[in-house]
């Protein structure tokens, strides 16, 4: 059973829309995780798109998240909590984004949409610098 997301993401997210195909980038800045979620099928909403925004790619880093070896995350939305990257062990001891999941790139959001950070394996406790840094880069339809 998945919790409800925390929403760490700050407002205003989404801003003007701008002109077809002008790059947009969504995202940032860095959000403190908190213990709750780092637990098991936690969800943190770290980031929100706009309806009709197009992914080209993700950038970012991952702190450390896990104070042990066990933490592993996804990354997606309501619709496919790993849209983007799935069982990744990246928080185990930070770095930079892993790569996008297959189909990932060209994804066309239907929705207003909050990016979800997804505790798939429990970290054994918060890690040292619980931060994540999540930015999208993409265009408007």
């Amino acid at each position: 059973m998945t919790m409800a997301p925390r929403t760490a993401y700050r407002q205003p997210q989404a801003g003007g829309q701008g002109f077809a195909r002008t790059k947009k980038v969504f995202g940032g800045p860095t959000i403190t995780l908190v213990a709750g979620d780092v637990a098991l099928n936690a969800q943190t909403a770290i980031a929100r798109v706009p309806k009709g925004f197009i992914l080209q790619s993700i950038g970012g880093s991952v702190g450390d998240l896990d104070t042990g070896a066990a933490l592993m995350v996804a990354l997606g939305d309501a619709g496919n909590n790993a849209r983007f990257f799935a069982a990744n062990a990246i928080g185990q001891a930070g770095g930079a984004m892993p790569a996008l999941v297959a189909g990932s790139v060209g994804y066309e959001f239907p929705d207003d949409t909050d990016i979800l950070l997804t505790s798939t394996v429990a970290a054994a406790g918060l890690g040292p610098t619980p931060t994540i840094n999540l930015l999208l880069e993409g265009y408007m339809k």
